[in-house]
């Protein structure tokens, strides 16, 4: 069906042996790649859409999630700043064109308490789970990574944290792992954000693509779907 490379930085060669061959050299390009099965070669990341390390507030424009993503949310306790950790039911699909990458969530779990021998940041920040699935779409070799999602609080992105994957895998749930093409993987998204701010958008940043062989160019975009008030 299809294949991902990386864009190297010679000709493409005509013949398959040398078509292998530069798939396992092309491994080590700082550029991503991605083809359909129409032969349709590799494809450029936007380096404008790389995730920061802290929060910042993006400069590319956003864009809601097509029409045919929906949300709802049960909240099954009400929690204050201090308090236990609050568990919320959510049903909330967010779908991206072209690619055909689905994303849903279905619990949102906030204040969650801080793990042992950490520093005092839990006076600050605030610790936040997402349980989600992501299904890769089939066409393209794109690949769904949990890299490309945040959250959005007010004009800043937040970028998921594995700093507390281990003590959090057990009592909650194992992070969640990057689906490749048609694939399914489902796992938990955590994020250290400031105390207290509502709404929770999640958003997808989708890197700009060209298609070669065609002229087809999948630009860069964020999608975005409010998961919680």
């Amino acid at each position: 069906m299809t294949t991902q490379m990386q864009l190297p930085a010679r000709p493409r060669p005509a013949g398959p042996t040398r078509l292998r061959r530069l798939g396992a050299v092309a491994a080590l390009a700082p550029l991503l790649a991605v083809a359909a099965c129409s032969s349709e070669a590799p494809v450029t990341s936007d380096p404008t859409r790389r995730p920061a390390t802290t929060p910042t507030a993006t400069s590319s424009s956003r864009s809601t999630a097509s029409p045919s993503s929906s949300g709802t949310t049960t909240t099954e306790a009400t929690s204050t700043p201090d308090a236990k950790p609050t568990r919320s039911l959510v049903k909330v699909r967010l779908d991206v064109p072209t690619l055909g990458h689905v994303i849903t969530v279905s619990r949102v779990v906030r204040h969650i308490p801080w793990p042992e021998g950490n520093p005092v940041a839990e006076e600050a920040f605030e610790l936040v789970g997402i349980r989600v699935t992501l299904a890769a779409g089939d066409r393209y070799t794109a690949t769904l990574s949990p890299n490309q999602l945040f959250l959005r609080l007010g004009d800043l992105d937040v970028k998921p944290t594995t700093e507390f994957a281990k003590a959090f895998g057990k009592s909650y749930g194992q992070v969640v792992g990057t689906a490749k093409r048609g694939e399914t993987k489902t796992g938990w998204l955590y994020f250290k954000i400031d105390k207290g701010v509502s709404p929770l958008v999640l958003e997808y940043h989708r890197p700009a693509y060209q298609v070669s062989t065609t002229d087809k160019v999948i630009k860069a975009q964020v999608f975005a779907r409010k998961i919680i008030d």
